[in-house]
């Protein structure tokens, strides 16, 4: 479902990620871990094309992100062909990024009419669907304010499902909250897992990563340094950088 071939992004004189490759089936849930910094969240970014690579190729469901094919030659994608491509890809970040002066409702509706050419009937059926999947069938009404964290979240989630992404991108979607409000959060992804979303998640939710994800990659300074089941990587990594970040986590989560 998503392909990433030999990523490297490029700030100016800064390598932020270096040489990344990735490869993650329909259905899977794909946990990339790592220090702040590392490059984990460019990796995102560069998949649905809100940071243009500097080099490499990303593929979902078969087609090319960001380049198009016209009479035999690739150019870039202009930017209404860009919100087709991100259209299939759903994108959660940790600060929410609702729009302040939307009901939950609103928040939800707005991108599958102007996006995907819904109805606003069918927009609202569907984001109320949404809305009552993520538990927050009691809160259309309600402004961002008027909502704890963990529920801004959910209506994150909410958005970005609306659209029938085909692949959801996480990004640290619960760091922002407080813990007592994280579980409800990764209650709602561990749903989405369950219903078979392809999803990249990037965490340091330890016990999420092991019990859900198919797959973990452990990235520093934007390098993949080591990849493999939760079941190998996070009980009895390869690597010494591997080993020292999870002793690291496992000692502040203590």
């Amino acid at each position: 479902m998503v392909e990433v071939r030999n990523l490297k992004k490029q700030f100016g004189s800064l390598v932020a990620v270096e040489d990344v490759s990735l490869s993650v089936k329909a259905g899977e849930v794909f946990a990339i871990i790592g220090a702040s910094g590392s490059g984990k969240s460019t990796i995102l970014k560069c998949i649905n094309f809100l940071e243009p690579p500097t080099a490499g190729e990303i593929w979902v469901d078969g087609r090319r992100v960001g380049v198009v094919q016209t009479g035999g030659r690739l150019r870039p994608a202009r930017a209404s062909e860009l919100r087709l491509s991100r259209a299939e890809i759903g994108m959660v970040f940790q600060n929410f990024n609702l729009f302040p002066h939307f009901t939950a409702l609103q928040n939800v509706i707005e991108a599958p009419m102007a996006v995907r050419g819904l109805s606003r009937r069918d927009a609202v059926d569907l984001a109320k669907e949404l809305l009552d999947r993520v538990g927050l069938g009691d809160k259309f009404d309600e402004h961002p304010r008027r909502l704890s964290g963990g529920q801004q979240q959910r209506v994150a989630i909410a958005r970005a499902l609306a659209m029938r992404p085909k692949v959801m991108l996480m990004d640290e979607v619960t760091s922002a909250l407080d813990p007592e409000l994280v579980e409800e959060v990764l209650g709602v992804m561990k749903t989405l897992a369950r219903d078979g979303m392809t999803m990249l998640v990037v965490t340091h939710e330890m016990a999420f990563a092991r019990d859900v994800a198919n797959s973990v990659v452990f990235v520093d300074g934007g390098r993949v340094v080591e990849q493999g089941p939760p079941s190998e990587l996070l009980r009895a990594p390869q690597e010494a950088r591997t080993k020292a970040f999870l002793q690291r986590i496992l000692r502040t989560d203590a």
